[in-house]
């Protein structure tokens, strides 16, 4: 499979191997362009290129990242839409938790509920983990299914 089709496409499958693979380079890609800035001469001009840079270029891996990620679960005969229980409900889940600990309740002048922001964020961990278990550890189905031909059975 090419390398636009894998990064850009939502049909077919791939394999454990193509995914890590494929999730390895677009997080060093992105680690590259945030911190690639601080290799300028000025910091001040490295830590406006960082703000201005590193929201975007994080935002445009989002498409491959879930092209990538899709294609992995239809390797597992799954629909693609599981990603949004893997990766949107933990990170809601841990925002939640985060943002009910850290702020403070206006009315009262207290900072946030502890117990209810720490149940949230341990609460984003199950999701989590089970998709790093579906995506990235267990095997695609064998053979043909609704989504394509096996990917561990076509050539390289």
């Amino acid at each position: 499979m090419k390398l636009q089709k894998i990064l850009f496409s939502f049909d077919g499958r791939i394999g454990r191997r193509t995914y890590w693979l494929a999730i390895l380079a677009l997080i060093v890609a992105g680690l590259i362009s945030t911190f690639a800035p601080f290799l300028l001469d000025s910091e001040e001009a490295a830590v406006l290129m960082v703000a201005l840079t590193s929201q975007f270029i994080w935002l445009l891996s989002l498409w491959p990242i879930l092209a990538v990620g899709s294609k992995r679960l239809h390797d597992r005969n799954k629909n693609g839409w599981w990603l949004l229980v893997f990766w949107l409900l933990p990170f809601a889940l841990f925002c939640g938790g985060v943002s009910i600990y850290l702020f403070n309740d206006p009315s009262t002048g207290r900072s946030g509920d502890f117990s209810t922001g720490s149940i949230l964020i341990f609460a984003s961990l199950p999701p989590a983990l089970w998709g790093i278990v579906e995506l990235g550890i267990l095997p695609g189905t064998k053979g043909p299914n609704l989504y394509g031909a096996d990917p561990a059975q076509q050539p390289a």
